[in-house]
């Protein structure tokens, strides 16, 4: 089973302001109303490019800047929202890293969101979740629905998997040495 749900398809949003390590997270007035920017994935690895994109400034240009790119990145207005993309510098270190975005004539940022880097070859533990019992999870060839399928998961079973999700989908390895991608929506941190 792998069928892939379009609400899953979002990326994780939360709200933060650029804070030094160690600083508190609680946000101040004017932040706590503010809109957010989410990046997607929402946890990459260093060299890797992120969609980026907020409600803030539907009518104009949106300028997002992060210490993971150092730079402003250009957010282009659709009507509904500004989106563009940016690419994390290859010498990033891990952590969490701030995104803000500035609209165009403003000199304050509007939408806020957090970033967060991890080191190549990083792994996690998941478990496999929202499969029915007596089930199980495909393991693809490749992130999507048209690769072939390599192996199977059963519910409730645990794989080594990236924390990195590539299109909704998450490269793991199974307990017989079999990797592949399976999606990330049936996979839940162990």
């Amino acid at each position: 089973m792998d069928l892939v749900k379009p609400a899953v398809l979002a990326a994780a949003t939360v709200f933060c302001l650029a804070l030094p390590a160690g600083a508190s997270t609680a946000l101040p007035a004017a932040a706590s109303s503010a809109v957010a920017v989410t990046a997607a994935p929402s946890t990459v690895h260093a060299g890797q490019t992120v969609r980026l994109r907020t409600k803030a400034c539907p009518n104009r240009p949106g300028y997002a800047y992060s210490p993971a790119w150092g730079r402003s990145v250009t957010l282009l207005p659709n009507g509904v929202r500004a989106t563009g993309t940016a690419t994390v510098w290859s010498g990033t270190k891990p952590g969490t890293y701030s995104v803000s975005v500035a609209c165009q004539g403003q000199t304050y940022p509007t939408a806020f969101g957090y970033l967060t880097v991890v080191a190549a070859g990083t792994s996690v533990k998941y478990r496999v979740q929202h499969v029915r019992k007596g089930s199980h999870l495909n393991v693809r060839s490749g992130p999507g629905l048209g690769h072939r399928v390599v192996g199977k998961l059963k519910w409730k079973a645990t794989v080594q998997g990236s924390p990195v999700r590539e299109k909704g989908w998450v490269k793991v390895t199974t307990k017989n040495g079999t990797t592949g991608w399976s999606y990330g929506y049936y996979l839940r941190r162990a």
